[in-house]
Parts: C-alpha cells; sequence; structure tokens
C-alpha cells in the first residue's frame, strides 16, 4: 500500500510522452503497407484489408468505457501497464502470422491495449498536475503525439518498402515505455480513498460539455483519419512513393507538435469554441489543397493539418480535465477514447465505401474540406449565441458595491452572477463568507457550488508523521463533510441550489482552475489555525490574483 502522496519525476512524465505517441498513430503505424497487403491478400478486399488500420478503433469504441471504469476501479497505473503489455504484444504479432483473419484478430487485441493508454494516461496527466504545470503537459502530451505520428508514420513508410511484415515491427516501441512505466507510474492517492460529494444539478450542465468535447473530437478525427487510412492510395493515384507518403504524414505530426507547444500561450487568448473554429477552418484549408495534385500544395496541406491538430488536441484534452474529477477520470477519459477511435473506424468505412462511388481520393478530400467548413462556421455560431447569452444588460450593472469588515452590498438589478463558488474550510471565517455569498444568491438567483479542497501536502505537515494513507483520507473526508454539510443546509434553508465538492491538490490552483466554470468567488479571509485542521486562508491571496472571475475575500470583524 502507497503510504506517501507520489510525486511525478521526470521519468514519470516521459513515460506518459512516450505512452500518449501511440494514442493516435499506434493503429495507423502500417497504414503505409496497406497497398501491399492488399496485393498480399488480393482476395480479401480493399475493404477488408483497410479493417487493419480501423478495427483497432471500432475495438476502442466497444471497450473504452469498460477500461475506464477498471482504471477508476482498480488503478490507472495497473491497467496502463497491462494495457502497455497487451499493445506490444497484439501489435507485434502480425510480423509473424500469414493469415489475415488471424491478423485481424491480433489488430481488435490491439485495441483493447490502446483503449487502456489512451484512457489512463490522459486520467493521470489530470491527476498527476494541477494549474499552470497541467497546462504545460497538456501541450507536451499532444506534441508527443505529433512526435509519435513523425515517427510510426515516417518508419512505416521506410519499412514498408523492404516489404508489408516489416511495419509490425514498429509496435516494439512498447518495451521501453513497459520499462520506464514500471520504474516511474504510481497511483495516485487521491483515487484511494477521498469520497466527493456532489449534488446532481451540477451533473447534466458538465454531462452536456463532455458530450460537446466528445463531438468535437469525433468530427475532427473522422475528417483527419482520412489521411493515414487512405493517403498510400491517394500516393500512388498521384505517381508518389510510399516513403513520401510515410514522411508527408510525419510533417504532418511534427507540425502538430509545434503547435501544441504553444498551447499554454494560445489558450490564454482564446476560449475553446474559438480554438475550435480556428482548428477547423485550418483543417477545412489543408484538406481542400489535396484537391490540387501538386506537391507543394500537399506539404503545405500537411503543415495545416498538423497545425489544426495541435490547436484542437490538447484544447479537449484540458476542457475534460476540468469536467472530472479523481473518481471519474477514467471513464471520462474511456469516454474520449471512444469518441476518438470510433470517428476513425467510421472513417476508413465511409470513405472506403465513398470512393467506390466518387473513383477519386482527390474529390473526396474537397468534400471534407467542405466539411470542415461547415463545422468550423458551426462552432462560431455555437460561440456567439452562448456568449450572447451570458452578456448582461448595462442596467444589470452593479451600482453600488460598499466593502467593509462587515461587507455590505446594494443592487439595482440582479442577476449579475448565476454561478457563485464558495471555497471553505469549515472555519468561522469561511462560515461567514458562506453567508454573504448566500445573500448575493438571494439576489441574483444564484447557484452554489461550496468547494473544499484537500491539500495533502499540508496535511502531511500539520500532523507530523502519517504512517498510513488511511489516516490522512480519514481527516480529510471528516473535515470535509463538517465543512460542506454547513454550506448545503444553510443553502437548502434559504432555498438556494447547491452543489458541494471535495477535490485534492493545491488549493489556491484548484480553486483558481474551478473558477472558470464560475461568475463569482466568495472566500474567507481567515482560515483553521488549530493543528489538526486545514490552514486555507493563506491561499486568499493568490487566489485572488489568479482567478478567472471576480473575488470577494469577506472578512469579519472579530470585536464585535
Amino acid at each position: 500500500m502507497e503510504n506517501r502522496t507520489f510525486v511525478p519525476n521526470k521519468l514519470t512524465l516521459l513515460t506518459i510522452l512516450m505512452s500518449s505517441m501511440v494514442i493516435l498513430m499506434g493503429a495507423a503505424a502500417v497504414a503505409p503497407a496497406l497497398s501491399l497487403i492488399n496485393d498480399a491478400f488480393p482476395e480479401a478486399g480493399t475493404q477488408t484489408v483497410s479493417l487493419i488500420v480501423t478495427l483497432p478503433a471500432l475495438s476502442v469504441a466497444i471497450t473504452g468505457f469498460g477500461m475506464g471504469y477498471m482504471a477508476d476501479r482498480f488503478g490507472k497505473a495497473k491497467v496502463l501497464i497491462t494495457s502497455l503489455i497487451i499493445f506490444t504484444i497484439a501489435g507485434v504479432s502480425g510480423f509473424f502470422l500469414e493469415n489475415l483473419t488471424l491478423i485481424l484478430i491480433g489488430r481488435f487485441v490491439l485495441g483493447v491495449g490502446i483503449t487502456g493508454i489512451s484512457s489512463t494516461t490522459t486520467a493521470l496527466l489530470s491527476e498527476y498536475w494541477t494549474g499552470t504545470d497541467r497546462a504545460k503537459v497538456i501541450g507536451y502530451q499532444s506534441a508527443a503525439i505529433g512526435v509519435g505520428t513523425l515517427v510510426l508514420e515516417s518508419l512505416g513508410g521506410i519499412l514498408s518498402d523492404i516489404g508489408w511484415h516489416y511495419p509490425f515491427l514498429i509496435y516494439l516501441i512498447g518495451v521501453p515505455i513497459i520499462i520506464t512505466g514500471i520504474l516511474s507510474i504510481k497511483e495516485p492517492v487521491s483515487e484511494v480513498g477521498f469520497k466527493t460529494e456532489t449534488v446532481n444539478e451540477n451533473e447534466t450542465s458538465n454531462g452536456g460539455k463532455v458530450l460537446i468535447c466528445y463531438a468535437i473530437v469525433f468530427l475532427a478525427m473522422f475528417l483527419m483519419f482520412s489521411l493515414p487510412t487512405n493517403f498510400s492510395y491517394y500516393m500512388i493515384e498521384i505517381g508518389q512513393s510510399l516513403s513520401m507518403c510515410g514522411i508527408l504524414l510525419g510533417v504532418m505530426g511534427i507540425c502538430q507538435s509545434i503547435f501544441s507547444i504553444l498551447y499554454s500561450r494560445s489558450t490564454r487568448r482564446l476560449n475553446e469554441m474559438k480554438m475550435y473554429s480556428i482548428s477547423f477552418i485550418m483543417m477545412a484549408i489543408g484538406l481542400g489543397l489535396l484537391y490540387i495534385n501538386n506537391m507543394a500544395a500537399i506539404w503545405i496541406s500537411m503543415i495545416l493539418v498538423g497545425f489544426s491538430l495541435g490547436a484542437l488536441m490538447p484544447t479537449v484534452i484540458a476542457q475534460l480535465s476540468t469536467l472530472s474529477t479523481a473518481k471519474t477520470s477514467g471513464r471520462i477519459m474511456g469516454g474520449y477514447s471512444v469518441a476518438l477511435n470510433l470517428s476513425t473506424f467510421v472513417s476508413g468505412t465511409v470513405i472506403t465505401m465513398f470512393y467506390t462511388v466518387v473513383g477519386s481520393f482527390q474529390t473526396i478530400y474537397l468534400v471534407l474540406g467542405s466539411v470542415s467548413v461547415v463545422l468550423a462556421v458551426a462552432c462560431i455560431l455555437y460561440y456567439l449565441i452562448t456568449s450572447s447569452k451570458t452578456e448582461l444588460p448595462k442596467k444589470e450593472l452593479v451600482s453600488n458595491i460598499t466593502i467593509d469588515s462587515d461587507i455590505s452590498i446594494t443592487y439595482d438589478e440582479i442577476q449579475m452572477y448565476s454561478s457563485i463558488l464558495v471555497p471553505t474550510d469549515g472555519s468561522e471565517s469561511s462560515n461567514y463568507a458562506v453567508c454573504k455569498a448566500i445573500d448575493i444568491a438571494k439576489k441574483n438567483r444564484s447557484e452554489i457550488t461550496a468547494l473544499f479542497v484537500v491539500d495533502l501536502d499540508r496535511y502531511t505537515g500539520l500532523v507530523g508523521s502519517i504512517t498510513a494513507s488511511e489516516s490522512v483520507m480519514g481527516m480529510g473526508n471528516k473535515i470535509s463533510k463538517e465543512a460542506l454539510d454547513f454550506v448545503t443546509e444553510q443553502c437548502k434553508n434559504s432555498g438556494i441550489k447547491v452543489t458541494a465538492k471535495t477535490m485534492v491538490g493545491h488549493p489556491a490552483e484548484v480553486i483558481s482552475n474551478e473558477s472558470e466554470n464560475h461568475d463569482l468567488v466568495v472566500c474567507g479571509s481567515l482560515g483553521r489555525s488549530n493543528i489538526p485542521r486545514l490552514l486555507i486562508g493563506s491561499v486568499a491571496e493568490k487566489v485572488a490574483r489568479l482567478s478567472k472571475c471576480p473575488v470577494l475575500i469577506c472578512r469579519k470583524n472579530m470585536s464585535r
């Protein structure tokens, strides 16, 4: 049993990034050899042979939520290592097999491995790191996915020129990842015993946002995966070599990496829907350029599609990370894996059928570019509609706000805030802030989210020598229940809709990240000071600096 909080190190990060390399292109690593495999099994037909690339995606779609549940239930580190072993054995099996049916069975099993890798790496990322560190690592992960595209597709093209069997050797990349994973990946303490109490009203809202993320991933991957699954045929159609096919797909990957590194910088200026719109616009131009039978246009196309993925992938992952908890991250990221890979299966199947009708991949890419334009417009319209709903008329602005030791607030009109975040540690100062937040909520018809943050580092420092994680968990559960029960009771008595959350991490970072989903943060200026309890008052100043929305710090006049 793990007795201390696990702190990820550089080897942990390396393992996460190496595992991420195979998430997107693990199944497509052999794509450059599809035309040769088709020649080796002429009786099977092009559509059946294409299952070598698309069948793993179907496997992910079938097993994604189940693997996510297993990760939440049995531990993400265990599931990751097991999945890497499955990935390696099933992937390499194609090198030794001469029967197409057996190869396809191996490809389905490969999909199970990819499912576990995809859901656990992204879930572990969201739990190991918080705040700006998480944003950086998300950018690194998306860059690693791009590097994986470069390495796997380029190597796949080169090995295809030797023979159709050889690209299957690429899956030996799993061996060093397994070794580093065993040495550096541990279960986050947060998954073992902390309970999260959440009122159901907020789950519907978050569920809708999660579904939008899934839809974005599905549609983007449907468009993008028309390249690796069919690009070898396209290149042969215009008279180019399979090596050039692999190089161009690799260029797409490296461009994705470059753009992903810039992710944390760009996300400060653009919200999710703007990023999605830009991604689909770049995707549209890139796919449309493939209609031109010109190598310069094809190179530009790969660059633009790579940039598109570099903007879209980390944006989706970051948004899902904010919508998940240690208790649900496996399932949410499992759903992400389902959306990611189901789209690749549907893409390969639909486009192969479409080709039998139009007879030209150039025409197909032009049509897909047009679809991407429609999706970009849809994202823009969604952003305009949702942003217009959140804008307040001038008459609803605050006319007078006076803040002193007994804070009084006067409004001419309501509703200034629809969602109020109230961090609490159960202290007298926090409870005072709760009462003030309820006053504001009544006047604004607002909803309140009460947040208790368990800071494991501070617990360890306060209680001295903790020899068992159960001691920390019991303390966290007890104090959080007391604090959140007070907020819940006060809100219910006042007719205010309330959501209670317990999260693990550094309080200032967790509260600041959570503030992005609210219109106002109301917190006390002082936390609990006696030893068995959590000291969070010192974070108030940091929250005021880092919060994504206005912050009201309440200070009770203790002399009264």
